[in-house]
């Protein structure tokens, strides 16, 4: 059954059900709620985009890649994605999460079998998600122009944000939530997530990404700010939170605040490609290129520690190992990555907060009706589950229901799940109702304190049920309520003689007429 259709069938048994228990909606987010999704292929993103070129050395001979690159000389590229959403979803507005692949800036695609799997199977748990290409090419020989490589990947993952965000405010054929855009990667994908979430300002881009001389000889051009290069420079780049498989900074005073993006980090003690703590990238190979000279960065250990250093919400996953590949368990991905990064998104950025239920917890065996109110989500669906209901009144996309309940039923239960826009289900709300005999509860004590338990006559304080009684007889003459005290009863009947006295602070909720007295 799909999703409208469910909640068609939902609001159908609220209105018209006898002993009513509705149906919840699938567990979007946490668990595969779709069979398949459909790819759409080398969608452009991102237009003429400044590349280095090659500069040649033995070193890129013999590996073939771009690691010597001449950043003073560059050529137009365009970049692509390939998107994937979930099939049969009707929802309008959906988060998204952007996936960059790893590679060391030097090598990789969008197209390597772990970033698709990770697509795949957010795909099927209700995310969009989306493969980027990225530019490739760095100088391994120079730390300063190295810098330019991250910030050149940092550039083209903050423009796939920014092309979903145009799409959102135009056609919005992709029905993107412009406010839950997230992204991730492993390696030098990590590194464009991370860089996105806390390189967030002009004042803190590397000096060499401005111009910059290479060999005393070239200057190298002004690389731009965070969304200047390619399209839709409009709108922000900036993601709202983000995943991180073996990853690291440039900095750690990067992470400022605890209002910053927060993140879900997976990485390895025995990484020998990304530090977990800091150091220099590549420790496990560089020792064989000659003359290489990268900047120290800082891992996953050292971005938590900064993150509880400034009250930064993240979760870490940590190992000891898995080595660089912390996600790959060849051909498939570990058990614990899909659920570890939807799990992080689900309850910090899609879940419904600080929702509560309130209403009656007490009927009277001769009035057997109560009323409920649920606080408002943002696009609300409310899953009322309420059992032994002769009638109620209410639907699924209303915060209130009133209940006529079943005779003879000793145990009644409230329960609510509540869901927001993009259907994300909140925390199951609970109250359980006592059923209560009517009784006249009397006072036959002397002047004295409502709180006398010994001088009620059912022994015990009046209830929401009790017709309180407070007689004239030769003791009685003044009854007081303490301070602070709050009663709830059925009715309160004084005889002309006697005085009932409230104090400060104190109350007596009359149900029937529901005022104070």
């Amino acid at each position: 059954m799909d999703e409208v259709m469910r909640y068609q069938f939902i609001i159908f048994t609220i209105l018209t059900s006898i002993a009513a228990s509705a149906q919840s909606l699938p567990n979007r987010y946490q668990e595969d709620v779709f069979d398949t999704w459909t790819e759409t292929s080398e969608v452009l993103f991102s237009t003429d985009v400044p590349q280095p070129v090659p500069g040649g050395g033995f070193y890129e001979w013999l590996t073939g890649y771009p690691l010597n690159v001449d950043e003073f000389e560059t050529t137009d590229e365009d970049l692509y994605m390939d998107i994937f959403q979930p099939d049969g979803d009707t929802l309008s507005m959906r988060p998204l999460i952007i996936i960059c692949f790893g590679g060391g800036f030097l090598t990789g695609s969008k197209d390597h079998w772990s970033i698709r799997l990770l697509a795949e199977q957010l795909a099927r748990r209700g995310f969009v998600t989306a493969t980027i290409d990225y530019r490739l090419g760095m100088n391994i020989f120079d730390s300063d122009l190295s810098n330019r490589a991250v910030y050149r990947g940092l550039q083209d993952g903050r423009s796939a944000v920014r092309f979903f965000r145009a799409d959102a405010a135009g056609s919005n054929i992709y029905n993107i939530d412009p406010d839950q855009i997230f992204i991730g990667g492993h390696s030098a994908g990590a590194f464009i997530a991370t860089h996105n979430a806390y390189l967030d300002k002009e004042a803190e881009r590397p000096l060499s990404t401005y111009v910059w001389t290479q060999d005393s000889t070239d200057d190298c051009p002004d690389l731009g700010c965070l969304d200047c290069a390619g399209d839709n420079q409009e709108y922000s780049g900036h993601a709202n939170a983000i995943f991180s498989l073996a990853g690291a900074l440039g900095f750690t005073d990067f992470i400022e605040a605890s209002d910053d993006p927060t993140m879900v980090m997976f990485h390895s003690e025995d990484d020998g490609t990304v530090p977990y703590t800091n150091g220099e990238p590549f420790s496990d190979i560089l020792w064989l290129v000659v003359g290489s000279d990268l900047p120290d960065v800082y891992g996953s250990s050292d971005m938590a520690d900064q993150a509880d250093s400034v009250g930064l919400p993240y979760d870490f996953h940590s190992y000891t190992d898995r080595g660089h590949d912390v996600h790959e368990d060849d051909p498939v991905l570990y058990t614990d990555i899909i659920s570890g990064v939807e799990d992080w998104f689900y309850d910090d950025r899609l879940k419904p907060k600080n929702v509560t239920l309130t209403g009656d917890s007490t009927v009277c065996s001769d009035a057997l009706y109560s009323s409920y109110h649920a606080s408002s989500v943002s696009g609300g669906y409310y899953d009322w589950v309420i059992d032994h209901a002769e009638s109620i009144t209410g639907d699924a996309f209303s915060t209130n229901v009133s209940v006529v309940w079943e005779e003879d039923i000793p145990d009644l239960k409230v329960s609510l799940v509540p869901y927001n826009m993009l259907r994300a289900r909140g925390d199951s709300l609970h109250i359980t109702v006592n059923k209560q005999d009517v009784k006249t509860n009397t006072w036959s004590g002397e002047n004295g304190l409502w709180t006398d338990i010994a001088e009620w006559s059912q022994l015990r304080l009046p209830r929401y049920c009790d017709d309180v009684i407070i007689p004239t007889n030769s003791l009685t003459n003044v009854l007081t309520l303490p301070p602070n005290v709050q009663s709830v009863v059925r009715s309160v009947s004084v005889s002309e003689q006697a005085l009932l006295i409230i104090s400060s602070g104190s109350s007596i909720i009359i149900k029937d007429k529901d005022t104070e007295e």
